[in-house]
């Protein structure tokens, strides 16, 4: 499996707000239940910490959410499910500020409910949304290289299909991230996405990792049909005046923000 299965792949696939400051995806504009974007740059400083950043996401993008989730995102693969009911319990510990709640542990979230809004941040980090078409479910994952080595994008997959989701109903984007490129991790970790994943070609070439790649296969692996699969194309590291980047600005970095909402019948965009 590589670039050859998907077709969408390598073509740019975003398309900017300029009053909003926020990244859309054309091939999710389509389905009037969703609202989705990617704050950038120019929606929020790079000092807002984590629930200033998501509360701002609440006040100016979906006003409308009942709550906003979050994750702790500890570069790991656990996914976790929202709803209006959600708690503190043993299956979820739950940090609370005002409309934000932050689901600790958690690298990734799934709702089928109207009116939560889910998000992830991320500077480098794979931004992956995943919309299941005609159930009306939406994920929202974030992978980094060690989510993406624990296979994060098929865990979701999995944990969608549990839900009733088919494979073959699932659209999924994946937005500004850094490129391959400009992504160079070194020998060893080279060679363990090498050994991990032997039937990828083309994820790694002279010791950078092309994430994106990596989890679309994981993606086409998990039943998602290739020419369903989609990226922004637009390198976190190549476009600063609308990206933060990790890589290229370490702790100066701030954070985008992906989010997502099932709208309430009745709301629907138009």
């Amino acid at each position: 499996m590589g670039p050859a299965d998907f077709p969408n792949l390598s073509k740019p696939s975003y398309m900017l707000d300029e009053r909003l400051g926020v990244l859309r995806a054309p091939v999710l504009e389509g389905f009037l239940w969703l609202t989705h974007g990617v704050t950038t740059r120019k929606f929020a400083a790079s000092e807002a910490e984590t629930f200033e950043l998501t509360a701002e996401v609440h006040r100016r993008l979906v006003p409308g959410a009942s709550r906003v989730f979050c994750c702790e995102q500890v570069h790991e693969s656990r996914i976790a499910l929202v709803a209006s009911s959600v708690g503190d319990d043993g299956a979820n510990r739950i940090r609370r500020e005002g409309p934000v709640a932050q689901l600790l542990g958690a690298d990734a979230l799934i709702v089928s409910e109207p009116s939560l809004a889910i998000t992830i941040r991320t500077a480098d980090c794979v931004p992956l949304l995943l919309v299941d078409v005609r159930r009306r479910r939406v994920a929202a994952v974030h992978a980094g290289w060690r989510g993406s080595l624990d296979r994060i994008a098929e865990k979701a997959i999995a944990r969608m299909v549990r839900l009733g989701t088919a494979p073959a109903d699932i659209v999924a984007w994946m937005g500004p991230t850094i490129s391959r490129d400009r992504y160079e991790v070194g020998p060893e970790l080279a060679g363990r996405f090498a050994a991990a994943f032997p039937d990828f070609d083309g994820i790694v070439a002279d010791d950078h990792l092309d994430l994106v790649l990596l989890n679309a296969c994981q993606l086409k692996t998990a039943g998602v049909p290739g020419s369903q699969i989609h990226a922004a194309n637009c390198c976190t590291t190549g476009r600063p005046d609308l990206c933060f980047s990790y890589r290229a600005e370490r702790d100066r970095a701030g954070r985008m923000v992906t989010y997502a909402m099932i709208l309430p019948e009745g709301n629907y965009q138009i």
